[in-house]
């Protein structure tokens, strides 16, 4: 399993409106998700966007600042890692996010086709596929027009007390809540997806340095607040290792 996780972690509970957000079990519950985000007339950017949290670990506020040129090289090919900008950042850190998930790929090409056929914010030289490289990759839709999200900023004060200011689309944040509770997920935000992301990764096998990377943590034991505890492990692990006892 690599890294070896702190007892403390095992058998913590997550308690709705406890501020921490709920995690998917399993992979194949991310189905009724996007389900429920493949309705109307703004199904493939919500794919999408759920695809960017669950797929890549990405906070609701970085997927909102993502521009076409950040996913898309100037040939217009999708790339399967990115830098992301400190400015995006909610540690005001870069980190690289990666976009390997086939659907998810395939959920992003179908957003690009939807606003290549509505001629959305293109680009003036067929660069970057045909869209505008500055423009965003998540959108607004207005009546029947498409334009940038709305931002607000937040201060807050870091672990060392400094005082930092990070941009909020409250919008999408609860685009995202609604969409997770739609699927039967009660305390679910866009947060779950990391959570989520994590929480499989651990359960895969994969080791403390390979999810403290993906999620961009300057710090392991971070990671391991992220990674839910699954008792049903747990309790066959030590039915296992006792089952052969013979009492006296």
């Amino acid at each position: 399993m690599g890294a070896n996780r702190p007892v403390r972690r095992l058998k913590t509970e997550i308690v709705t409106g406890s501020g921490q957000a709920q995690t998917i079990e399993h992979p194949k519950q991310l189905a009724h998700i996007l389900w429920a985000a493949s309705r109307g007339e703004t199904a493939r950017r919500n794919v999408a966007l759920i695809w960017m949290l669950f797929g890549s670990g990405l906070r609701i506020n970085e997927a909102a600042q993502l521009t076409i040129k950040d996913i898309y090289f100037p040939t217009g090919d999708l790339k399967k890692a990115f830098r992301i900008p400190a400015k995006y950042t909610k540690t005001g850190n870069p980190r690289t996010i990666y976009i390997l998930v086939p659907q998810q790929r395939e959920a992003l090409e179908n957003l690009k086709a939807q606003r290549l056929l509505h001629r959305v914010m293109l680009s003036q030289d067929g660069t970057y596929g045909g869209l505008a490289p500055e423009s965003p990759v998540f959108l607004s839709l207005k009546g029947k027009r498409w334009q940038k999200l709305a931002f607000n900023v937040k201060r807050y004060r870091d672990i060392e007390g400094k005082l930092k200011e990070t941009m909020v689309c409250g919008s999408l944040e609860n685009l995202a809540r609604e969409l997770i509770k739609q699927a039967g997920v009660h305390g679910g935000s866009s947060h779950s997806g990391r959570r989520s992301l994590a929480t499989w990764l651990d359960r895969k096998g994969h080791d403390l340095e390979l999810i403290q990377g993906v999620l961009g943590h300057s710090s392991p034991d971070m990671s391991l607040i992220y990674i839910d505890p699954w008792d049903r492990r747990i309790d066959h692990a030590f039915k296992v290792t006792c089952r052969r006892l013979v009492p006296p």
